[in-house]
Parts: structure tokens; sequence; C-alpha cells
């Protein structure tokens, strides 16, 4: 088919697009029926549409239709696809944006960022962290290259990771006059972020607001059909009520959205009192109990790259403690050395390190040690994966805390840097928080590596505690009467 004959036959598909006439669509042959919640967000012309949900509810299917709709039925149309980071639109959205797409219909043009139709439209590839993190100097470099952008639409995946700045400055860029309509799009999980304000409470007080919101939620449930029959149960099993609302349902409201500090203060002040200084140092490690023959022991690392925050290392027992921690400046290769002058100490502890940033040159270098490995679910191929680390999201991040927070009463924290750590640790709308995070001015170093060490370990209790709590249980129940001592 010629290039003016395709364009026509998109523009005919746009027309009735843009009348809500479309229940499904077809790629390479194959079909996309629409769920109600996707064909919602896709009819939407309102000027900010948010697709929001629980995992694997099609929400970024959804987005990345709708963005080829924008270019192949508008021609000459020039759109934003951004994710925090470039490498998370090129390994995570290029894939299934591709199965989508003929490989005659677009060129692309991997140093440029831009991928080009045959109808003159184009696709911009945006990693937003340009625009949030680095120096004054490069962010004011970044807003100014994003403000030469004439842009019909923008598509943003994970909306909790991204500013309300960089937000605010797209808002800006959507000016295009040979559309007929300019919209920012995106997708997010129901996080503790700006969104959530700025979308929903702001619009509650004030309705004219919602004029301009579109808000469209996703239930898991509703795309079980593209779901393997055991990924739902799993993400069931073993989870609160509120993380099932959240992450299951798609549920956005307040009631399960905990402002303020993320630990109660009743098990701060009993670590404070637990608190004493390190019996030794070694190798610049502090160390509050010697390795014990017999107990298992497990790390955790927060890295840095040793200019803005420090690297930190816990090391924890099966019995509940804190037993070392490292915690500095440091580079990479030195936090290597660090983690392995601990490993050898401890007896092997499995290693659980973020990955996030630097941590993915930590991992390299301590290859070949036990590294925790996590399990993810390939939408693609429709599996689940192994990959080395922990990963810090606005998912993942509740996990490790509500992980913490089940096993708190059992848990003794003797380093005194960790304790005012967990002090300045609050819930938090800042997309770097990934949800929660230090106030502003403090450090969470300590904390991150501490809640990572204690992550799915089982405490271990003395067998003279648990005969204890036995016999409590049985004079509860009734099944064991004491006499009082008169």
């Amino acid at each position: 088919m010629q290039k003016e004959e395709l364009t026509k036959k998109w523009q005919k598909i746009g027309e009735h697009w843009m009348k809500g006439e479309l229940e499904g669509i077809g790629f390479k042959g194959k079909a996309y029926e629409f769920l109600p919640p996707q064909k919602k967000f896709l009819d939407s012309q309102i000027y900010h549409c948010v697709y929001y949900g629980g995992l694997g509810c099609g929400k970024t299917l959804a987005l990345l239709i709708k963005m080829v709709l924008f270019c192949l039925c508008f021609p000459n149309n020039r759109v934003l696809l951004g994710r925090q980071y470039l490498s998370d639109v090129e390994r995570t959205l290029l894939p299934p944006l591709f199965e989508l797409l003929p490989s005659s219909y677009y060129k692309y043009k991997i140093k440029q960022g831009l991928i080009q139709f045959f109808n003159g439209s184009e696709i911009i590839l945006y990693g937003l962290d340009v625009l949030q993190s680095g120096s004054q100097a490069e962010i004011k470099k970044a807003q100014q290259k994003l403000k030469s952008l004439n842009l019909g639409g923008y598509f943003i995946d994970q909306l909790e990771e991204i500013d309300f700045e960089v937000f605010d400055i797209l808002n800006t860029r959507l000016r295009r006059t040979n559309v007929p309509f300019r919209q920012g799009n995106m997708t997010c999980n129901p996080a503790n972020f700006w969104a959530y304000i700025y979308f929903i409470e702001e619009a509650r007080k004030n309705p004219e607001r919602t004029k301009d919101v579109c808000l469209v939620q996703g239930s898991m449930y509703e795309n079980k059909e593209n779901l393997p029959e055991e990924y739902i149960q799993r993400q069931i099993e073993g989870h609160s009520e509120d993380w099932i609302k959240r992450y299951v349902l798609g549920e956005w409201t307040k009631d399960i959205l905990v402002p303020e500090t993320v630990f109660d203060k009743s098990h701060i002040g009993r670590w404070e009192l637990l608190s004493k200084e390190p019996i030794s140092i070694e190798n610049g490690c502090q160390i509050w109990e010697q390795p014990k023959s017999g107990t298992r022991y497990q790390m955790g690392i927060d890295s840095s790259e040793g200019i803005q925050d420090p690297s930190s290392i816990s090391v924890i027992s099966e019995e509940g403690k804190k037993v070392a921690k490292y915690n500095g400046f440091i580079t990479i290769p030195g936090l290597g050395d660090k983690t392995r002058f601990l490993y050898e100490k401890y007896f092997h502890p499995l290693i659980i390190p973020e990955i996030n940033g630097p941590g993915f040159a930590l991992v390299e270098n301590i290859r070949g040690l036990k590294i925790y490995y996590r399990t993810i679910f390939d939408h693609r191929d429709n599996r689940e994966t192994q990959k080395l680390g922990w990963k810090t999201t606005h998912d993942s991040k509740p996990i490790l805390i509500s992980d913490f927070k089940g096993k708190i009463n059992d848990i003794k924290i003797f380093d005194k840097d960790t304790i005012e750590e967990f002090k300045t640790f609050v819930w938090s709308d800042e997309a770097r928080h990934k949800g929660a995070g230090a106030e502003r001015g403090f450090h969470d170093d300590d904390v991150i590596s501490t809640l990572l060490a204690f992550y799915k370990l089982k405490i271990k209790k003395p067998d003279s505690e648990i005969e204890h709590q036995t016999a409590i249980r049985r004079r509860l129940k009734g099944r064991d009467f004491i006499e009082s001592p008169i």
C-alpha cells in the first residue's frame, strides 16, 4: 500500500476513534479487544488522562496503543514518550511498541532517540530524570531543550517516578496546532505521591478542575484473561488487605496512603533503650556481636557513588539483632571490599543489595557471592523470570516496609545512628523517595540497608521465649489454669 493510501486509511480510522466507535484494533495480524477501562482511556480527549490501577491491569498497553493512534491518525504529529530513565523506555516500552507496529511503518533512529513514521509523525523518546536529577546547570540545560519542543501529546509511563515540576513543564509544550486535540496521557500505580493530591484531592475541592482530568481505574481481575492463572493468586497470598486494594484492585484512596512517619515511635523508643556502643571496629565496620557458629545471618546493602550520600551495609542475625554495619562515603570497589569482609566474617550470609543506580555496579563487583534473586513477571513473554538484587520502586518499597513491620516486635537495633534515621523516615510524595524516605536534610541509608537485611528472614526465638508464649496462649484459651499465689 502506498504512503498516501495508508495515510488516508489511518485518518479514516481516526475519525471512528474520535467518535468512540473503536472497540478494538488489529496490528500485524493480531486483534486487540479493549477492556472497559482501556476503552475509556483511549476514547478520552480531556486535557489530562490518567490510567491508574493494579499490577498487570493492561494500562501500559493502552498507553502505547493510544500513542500509536495519535501518530498514525494525525499526520505530522509529534509526541513524547517518557519514563524516569531512557534505559527504562528502551527496555520496557519499546519491545511491546514494536510488537504493535509493522516495520514498514517507521524508522527508529537510535542515536537521536526518535521514531519517525511514514506520514511525518514522530515519537521522541525521553528519560525524564535529566529534568529532576544532577546539578542545577544540568537540569536547566535539559529544561531549555524540552522548552523547544512543540508537542501534540505526551505519554508518561510510571508517573509516580516523575516530579511535579517535570509534569508542569511538559504541559507547556502542548502547543501543536495541526492536530484535533492536545493531551497529556499518563499511567501510574496507586502510590503516595503528588498526583493523588493534584488529580483527586484538589479536584474534589474545586469541581471545575474535573473538566480537565479523566481518571481511569484498572483492576488486575479485569485483565485476568491475559495473565497466567497462578499470577493473581500469588499477588493475593500473604499480602495485607490494603496491599490487595492498591495493587490488585487498583484502589487509590487516602485511607491506604498513610502520612507522616513510617515506623511507630514506640518501637523506636524501645530501640533507644537497647542502644549501645559497638564492641569493636574492624576494617572500618562497626561490630555489636561477633559471629556465632550455627547462627544464620543476612546482609542488606544500600549503595551510593560516594559523593552526595553514604553507602550502608547492615548485617543481621536470625535472632533479630542488627549485629554489624558499615556506613561511609566510599567508591563502589571499596564498598565491594567491605561487603566481602563482612561476608567472610559472618559465614557467607545471603546478600540483598539494592540495584537502583550504583547498585548495578556493586552486583558486578561482588558476583560469585550469595546474592538475592527477585522474581518478576515478564508481560511480554507472559512468564516469570529471576533477576539479581532488589529493585526499589513505588510498588516494591511498601512490600519491604510491610515485611519489616510484620516482625518489628522481635527486632533489636543497637546502633544509635540507625535509630536516628528511623525517626526521620517518613511517607513522601517526592518521586525520588518511591513513596517513603528521609525528611529533607536527613539520610536513610542505614534504614534501607536494615530493611533489606531483614527481608523475608524468619526470626528465630529462643526456646525459653517460645515456651513462655505457648503457656500464655494456652491460658488464654482456657486449657491451663494456674492458681495465683496467695
